[in-house]
């Protein structure tokens, strides 16, 4: 699924873009969605929970001449604690890396605070997009005042209106994209589309069941790892642990009888058959691993 960043030199590379996209915002504002919808795949989980997303995923898509290198980012948000600030970090890092900064707003709830601090705090970056996303939950009308706002907070900033679910708007988004990339060559072969492992992935397909699954915080306490990946066969078979920070929450997880995790893992088993493109068996255990959101060496271990 991933291949090693390379540069492509060649005769078709002459006229050619290729920069990086960082797409930031608050939580829940439609950055994993949009990221899927450019893609033409679900590569980065998506909930209707706020905070799905913990790393960075990289994704490429190629349009027309230019290569566009999109970062879809953890939520920019004030909650405290060791993986909160690892989250933010690596969120803070794409931004300042990026060509072309697009920041997702959701219209349906206007600019919130965080929105007004990093917008003003952005108004000097030479490329900024504002994208007021889910246009489709407004009336058009109601989206001129959150204009104004972003016109006064961020004067420098273009702003579009889009509704990453529809895709209304998103070709007009990569057509003023690859205006702003700057010249040069592909960063990475045509058919390559992220340089995240399939291991990965899976560990995600499997936290998005639980997010999608289990109530209130419990999708926030815990954590995915694939422990063993072997072909036997036709089959691929996965061994994957998830980890909880408390005893009282295991039994909540597994469910009674072990209903609740099979549900889980029979929902991702069909996404995960789906990316490696052949027959699962998957294997989910749940432990118990105290005070893990606080652990630098776990968290370092998980991509934080």
């Amino acid at each position: 699924m991933s291949e090693e960043k390379t540069s492509i030199d060649s005769e078709e590379t002459l006229d050619t873009q290729a920069g990086t996209v960082t797409l930031a915002g608050a939580p829940n504002s439609g950055k994993s969605t949009l990221l899927n919808k450019i893609i033409g795949q679900r590569l980065s989980i998506a909930t209707h929970k706020p905070q799905t997303t913990r790393n960075r995923i990289l994704a490429v898509h190629n349009h027309g001449n230019s290569q566009m290198i999109f970062l879809d980012t953890p939520g920019i948000h004030g909650e405290r604690g060791l993986i909160h600030r690892r989250m933010l970090a690596a969120a803070r890092s794409s931004m300042e890396e990026a060509d072309v900064l697009c920041w997702l707003i959701a219209a349906d709830r206007g600019l919130r605070r965080t929105d007004k601090r990093e917008l003003s705090a952005l108004s000097e970056h030479p490329r900024v997009i504002v994208l007021l996303n889910k246009m489709d939950l407004v009336r058009r009308q109601d989206l001129l005042p959150y204009m104004k706002q972003v016109g006064e907070l961020a004067p420098n900033a273009e702003v579009l209106p889009l509704s990453a679910r529809k895709g209304e708007n998103v070709e007009t988004l990569l057509e003023l994209l690859a205006t702003r990339l700057p010249p040069g060559p592909w960063l990475y072969g045509k058919d390559v589309l992220t340089d995240m492992s399939e291991r990965f992935f899976v560990a995600e397909m499997v936290r998005e069941q639980l997010f999608r699954q289990l109530e209130q915080e419990l999708p926030y306490r815990v954590a995915v790892s694939v422990e063993s990946w072997e072909r036997h066969g036709r089959t691929l078979h996965i061994s994957v642990c998830i980890f909880t920070d408390s005893k009282s929450t295991r039994p909540m997880i597994i469910g009674h009888g072990g209903e609740r995790l099979k549900s889980i893992g029979s929902a991702a088993r069909e996404t995960i058959e789906r990316l490696v493109e052949s027959r699962v068996h998957l294997e989910i255990f749940v432990k118990v691993r105290a005070n893990w959101p606080s652990d630098p060496h776990f968290l370092a271990e998980q991509g934080l």
